[in-house]
């Protein structure tokens, strides 16, 4: 990959990572009815993208990946265990997912080549797949949706970021 394209790559990937967190920690610590997430949402993406456009964030990359998918990991449990309601004892799992991604995502086996890659086309492949599988997909085009949920989504979040990590693992064994 030129440094042009990683250069850019990392811009879009930060305002993923900044988007999911905006989003997440604004859907639970704000009545998800007042859209405050929304906000939240374009404030972390903003964020992200500027973290993106640092020089080391490649070398940070699998932590904040990790922390990400850990933050959604532990908004389903909390959604999960004590339903959709913000604040409250809920956030300690959203939290504690986070930090429990970020610790996993920071080890050393997961900074670079296939390990990060993986990491990177999970995060990818499970937000954009999932919004093509259950919002285009099964809402739009076959209308058996019709409200959306988390755990209602999760499904086919978490299905395609298993497919796209075990692709994108296979992608960086093939390049060797």
């Amino acid at each position: 990959m030129t440094k042009l394209a990683q250069r850019l790559f990392g811009v879009f990937t930060g305002a993923l990572v900044g988007y999911v967190f905006g989003w997440i920690l604004g859907w639970s610590l704000f009545d998800p009815n007042s859209d405050v997430w929304a906000l939240a949402a374009a404030v972390g993406a903003m964020l992200g993208l500027l973290m993106g456009m640092t020089p080391g964030f490649w070398r940070r990359a699998g932590m904040l990946i990790g922390a990400a998918i850990g933050l959604y990991l532990g908004w389903i449990l909390r959604t999960l265990l004590f339903g959709d309601v913000p604040g409250g004892a809920g956030l300690l799992f959203i939290i504690g997912g986070a930090l429990v991604g970020g610790l996993v995502g920071a080890r050393p086996a997961l900074q670079g080549g296939a390990s990060l890659r993986t990491l990177v086309c999970a995060a990818y492949v499970g937000f954009f797949g999932g919004f093509l599988v259950d919002v285009i997909l099964r809402d739009v085009i076959l209308g058996l949706v019709k409200t959306h949920s988390i755990l209602g989504q999760a499904p086919a979040v978490i299905a395609c970021g298993v497919i796209g990590g075990f692709f994108g693992g296979r992608l960086g064994r093939q390049e060797r």
